[in-house]
């Protein structure tokens, strides 16, 4: 059962609970209670301050009555299609591809060719008919010790 927001408003004005306030007559005859933490041998200590604190903690107040608001939901109306604008789509032409320049490449690759042609023909002239005769010496040598 909705209500309206006035009906509500005055509900909640009628159903306030009236305070009264605090008579300074009272609070002035009240003995003073001597705390637990003036007991403690060192005064203004971490300990001292919060044993302070949890002695004179306020009584928690009294919960209110919590009238309940049920939300009311509307219907979300879509917009009319007249008032939905479409932005023309603009076709743009595709740059063409940037020209490479292949020369450099091309001369770096044959560089490396003929290097590695050349490390070709060291080895085969010098390197491997020299670790041929290492190898026979070393055969001879093995085969010549007296056991």
């Amino acid at each position: 059962m909705p209500m309206d927001e006035d009906a509500m408003f005055k509900a909640l004005l009628n159903n306030k609970p009236k305070l009264k306030p605090p008579v300074a007559k009272e609070i002035r005859e009240a003995p003073l209670q001597p705390s637990k933490a003036h007991a403690t041998p060192v005064r203004g200590s971490e300990d001292a301050m919060y044993k302070a604190l949890l002695h004179s903690k306020p009584a928690p107040p009294a919960q209110k009555p919590q009238v309940r608001v049920e939300p009311r939901y509307e219907p979300v109306q879509p917009a009319p299609q007249a008032a939905v604008q479409h932005e023309p789509v603009v076709i743009t032409q595709v740059s063409p591809p940037p020209v490479l320049k292949l020369e450099p490449v091309v001369e770096s690759i044959n560089d490396l060719t003929a290097m590695v042609s050349q490390m070709h023909g060291l080895m085969k002239t010098t390197v491997l008919p020299v670790m041929i005769l290492i190898l026979l010496v070393g055969i001879v040598v093995l085969i010549k010790m007296p056991s």
